[in-house]
């Protein structure tokens, strides 16, 4: 438990307050709700009578403040997260930027270097144009052999081959700016995954609450089990116990006697039980399809007649716990104890349990006078 730990004195003591979780809490009603059974199993009902609302109450508190610390540190968390997130945003692109500004800077030196080429270039054409025209002219008194056809050719060729360099240095520009596009949508694409990932998170947090809710639900269904199983088991002991007892100090010739085995007993009584249950179920329909007595158009004197039947005298049957009419709205602690005492209320923990006890023993008293 990582909210609590035992003490020298086995008690359990508060870690940190950050710590807490839904999980410790219900943990921690656990425990107390083994403490009060055996509280109850020593001194008996009415010692925790007006002790479980209190502590249920303090339970509840500590689970919704408990609810409410887990989401405001997942609240810190993602916000600490986001604050992380943003830095390293912050460093990428001030990074990004430093790293683009100085390939900029290297692109403009490296044009400035080519600019300042081309224009030696173009300079030195000019003189070397001013110089083949003074040659041609020169030539042309001379009457040199030198056509002007090869002048223009070896000039052309060289302002093809400025021209192709020209085209590869734009290319070398396109290719850089795709990588920088390439780099933006990579970037992009790591933070939608982020948030995706933040997204799965909180989903994974909701079922871990939601089953550590199932969990409690299911603990205290068994535990509802082991008591019923425990109470069948006492019951059955006392009655194979009466029936061998009413065995040995039976008479063979008694025709009293009686002449059935346990399990068929066994049968016979739930026969029974579910015979008297079908009959309350019936005398239940049949009030209810009654039409409502008029006692001023009958007369006194008048009987009822012989076809009606007799009403239907037994226990009623007990009400079920997932009755329509008694779900509200309950807190996780409530409902844990609830399953754990097999109680609808918390206030009627001692009364339910007195008429639970004395019911099984009415009972088990019934079964040990049947003789068939």
């Amino acid at each position: 438990m990582p909210g609590f730990h035992i003490n020298a004195m086995g008690e359990m003591v508060l870690d940190a307050v950050d710590d807490i979780c839904v999980v410790d809490v219900y943990d921690l009603a656990s425990d107390i709700g083994k403490e009060c059974e055996k509280i109850i199993d020593h001194f008996g009902p009415d010692s925790v009578t007006s002790l479980m609302p209190k502590v249920i109450n303090a339970l509840e508190l500590l689970e919704a403040l408990a609810t409410k610390n887990e989401r405001e540190n997942a609240t810190v968390q993602e916000l600490n997260d986001r604050i992380s997130q943003l830095e390293s945003e912050k460093l990428e692109k001030a990074e990004f930027r430093k790293r683009f500004e100085k390939e900029l800077e290297s692109i403009e030196e490296q044009w400035r270097t080519e600019t300042r080429e081309l224009v030696d270039l173009v300079s030195s054409l000019q003189e070397e144009n001013k110089r083949i025209i003074q040659q041609q002219q020169e030539l042309q008194s001379q009457a040199s052999s030198v056509s002007d056809s090869q002048v223009l050719q070896r000039l052309k060729q060289q302002i093809h081959k400025q021209r192709d360099e020209i085209k590869t240095k734009d290319r070398e520009l396109q290719e850089k700016i795709g990588d920088v596009e390439n780099l933006n949508i990579q970037i992009e694409r790591l933070k939608n995954s982020g948030r995706e990932t933040r997204r799965r998170n909180k989903l994974l947090q909701v079922q871990v609450r939601t089953l550590c809710e199932e969990r409690a639900d299911f603990l205290a269904q068994l535990q509802d089990q082991h008591r019923e199983i425990n109470a069948l088991k006492r019951r059955l002991g006392i009655a194979e116990k009466e029936n061998e007892d009413l065995v040995k100090s039976g008479d063979e010739c008694d025709p009293n006697r009686p002449r059935y085995t346990t399990v068929e007993l066994k049968e016979l009584m739930i026969e029974r039980d579910e015979l008297v249950t079908k009959v309350n179920d019936l005398s239940e329909e049949l009030r209810a399809l009654k039409p409502v007595d008029k006692t001023d158009g009958i007369d006194p004197g008048e009987e009822t007649p012989p076809e009606d039947d007799p009403p239907v005298q037994g226990p009623l049957p007990l009400e079920p716990d997932d009755a329509p009419w008694k779900k509200s709205s309950e807190s996780g602690i409530r409902k844990f104890f609830r399953k754990l005492f097999s109680e609808p209320d918390s206030t009627s923990f001692p009364r339910r349990s007195l008429s639970t006890l004395s019911k099984m023993a009415l009972s088990a008293g019934h079964h040990g006078d049947i003789s068939i």
